[in-house]
């Protein structure tokens, strides 16, 4: 599970025996970043690219990731044709994916991806409509043996309720935290269900929005959780055997 730096946005590499997931790759300008950092893992092929939403900071580098790797399947939240975007980001994904002739979709909660045996993906939302595009996010766990994990893309408060209400078993070992750690994310009410053990923040710093939070990062200190953050621990690794997780970070520092 590695968690790219790529600034003020959001990139995860999942990478299993049998395929590889990307989630997300940051703003344009990323692009060669995490073109590279799959090409040092000798990766030539990615299985699912999953487009949490169409933001920038999400699916900015996208569509050249795309073009520069083959890739099956591409993945993307089922909106309501108003929320739709005509960003340049978005068609650009769009056209990449079309050029490449990759499979796209578009989900809702209630789909599992399996990856490898003994390790799934369970998308849990979006959940309802909304008139945030934040809150479309793709929002899915995964689960591999007696690890899990939780990506959240940048979901707000009345997402995560949702979520919540829909009785999606949410206690994971590692949560990507939403939206960057912002003011308008994190609820309490969704943190009593996932309590995290350990919490990863994509962050630049510095960033034009405060983030994280100073009162949101306090809150999962409340939680008990390790925190790190791609601002001071560079990538983030997670290795997982089934049973147990090992942690390695880039700049050789551990939690924060």
């Amino acid at each position: 599970m590695h968690f790219i730096d790529v600034g003020q946005g959001d990139s995860t590499l999942i990478v299993t025996e049998e395929k590889i997931v990307l989630i997300d790759s940051g703003e344009t300008e990323y692009d060669g970043v995490v073109k590279e950092y799959i090409k040092n893992l000798g990766i030539t092929k990615i299985d699912i690219v999953i487009g949490t939403h169409p933001h920038s900071d999400h699916i900015g580098s996208m569509s050249k990731v795309v073009d520069g790797v083959d890739v099956s399947e591409i993945i993307l939240p089922k909106m309501t044709k108003d929320m739709i975007p005509a960003t340049k980001c978005y068609n650009d994904l769009l056209e990449s994916a079309d050029k490449k002739e990759a499979k796209v979709r578009f989900v809702r909660a209630g789909e599992r991806l399996k990856l490898s045996e003994g390790c799934i993906i369970d998308i849990l939302a979006p959940v309802s409509d909304y008139d945030d595009l934040n809150n479309y996010s793709i929002t899915c766990k995964l689960v591999h043996g007696e690890n899990s994990f939780l990506f959240t893309g940048d979901i707000e408060t009345s997402a995560e309720y949702d979520i919540v209400e829909s009785g999606a078993d949410l206690s994971v070992d590692v949560l990507k935290v939403p939206h960057h750690g912002s003011a308008t994310s994190s609820s309490y009410k969704f943190l009593k269900e996932v309590r995290p053990t350990y919490a990863v923040f994509h962050v630049g710093s510095p960033n034009d929005y405060g983030h994280p939070n100073e009162n949101i990062y306090d809150r999962y200190k409340e939680f008990g959780c390790k925190r790190y953050r791609t601002d001071v621990n560079g990538n983030i690794v997670f290795k997982s055997d089934g049973t147990k997780l090992s942690i390695e970070t880039e700049n050789k520092n551990g939690h924060v």
